[in-house]
């Protein structure tokens, strides 16, 4: 697709990570792209496809054609990884990839709905770097959160800040916007690929003093989560030692 100079410029960019989404791809898809064809801003959607072996990409190609051809959205971006590397390395290419002034990450089963960006917007425009959604505070609505899920993420939302990010509740809600910047110098640094990714952009703002902001937004817990929480909680809590390690030597002042 090529712009000429009167096209406005992006102003968010949703990034959806997707691995085996064919179930619920394209409700989320139809949703974000009705949403954002409503606003006064220009927008774009980059679909990271992590190597998946279901028809998840064409069922997104095809939502894409639909969108153009039916409605007049513009065409979306759809990125395919050769192989599963992991969510974390997905959010990291959409980032680089990303030309909007705002970058929005979103889960692909839309846990937290897109229209709760209207809550993280305005705290970008007030000058903060990195502002995320989260289930962890006094105003955040979450519904049907199963126990168990809950006490694990309590212990881990302890751990996570003794070992690595402080003063914040909920690192894991996976609804986060970045200036166009932050994304890209967070991404850049980025080493981890798995789901302790969020904890390693959070600590590598932190450390290069970017202002972080945490919002709370409403989150539906949606079944069919391919995520064994016990296992990857123990795999979370051995890569926060490894961020810890890499990014021992980082600083900055910057307050982008």
């Amino acid at each position: 697709m090529t712009h000429n100079d009167d096209t406005p410029e992006i102003y968010l960019s949703v990034i959806i990570p997707a691995f085996n989404e064919q179930e619920r791809i394209a409700d989320s898809l139809y949703t974000i792209k009705d949403y954002l064809s409503k606003q006064s801003y220009r927008s774009e959607i980059i679909v990271v496809d992590d190597g998946s072996s279901d028809l998840t990409m064409e069922i997104v190609k095809f939502i894409d054609i639909y969108g153009r051809e039916i409605k007049e959205q513009e065409e979306g971006t759809l990125l395919e990884n050769i192989k599963n590397v992991g969510k974390g390395f997905s959010v990291a290419r959409g980032m680089i990839k990303a030309r909007g002034k705002i970058i929005l990450f979103s889960d692909a089963d839309l846990s937290t709905p897109i229209e709760e960006v209207e809550k993280l917007l305005p705290h970008i425009e007030a000058g903060y770097s990195v502002v995320i959604g989260s289930r962890g505070l006094k105003d955040s609505i979450v519904e049907k959160k199963p126990f168990h899920r809950q006490i694990i993420s309590n212990v881990l939302n302890l751990i996570v800040r003794f070992l690595a990010v402080s003063g914040i509740r909920d690192t894991q809600c996976g609804f986060k916007a970045y200036t166009r910047d932050a994304a890209q110098r967070v991404a850049l640094l980025q080493r981890i690929y798995g789901f302790a990714f969020d904890i390693e952009h959070l600590y590598i703002a932190q450390k290069l003093g970017l202002r972080i902001k945490e919002v709370p937004v409403k989150w539906d817990h949606k079944d069919g989560s391919k995520v064994d929480l016990t296992k990857e909680s123990i795999r979370m809590i051995f890569d926060m030692i490894k961020i810890r390690y890499i990014h021992r030597g980082l600083k900055g002042k910057s307050s982008v």
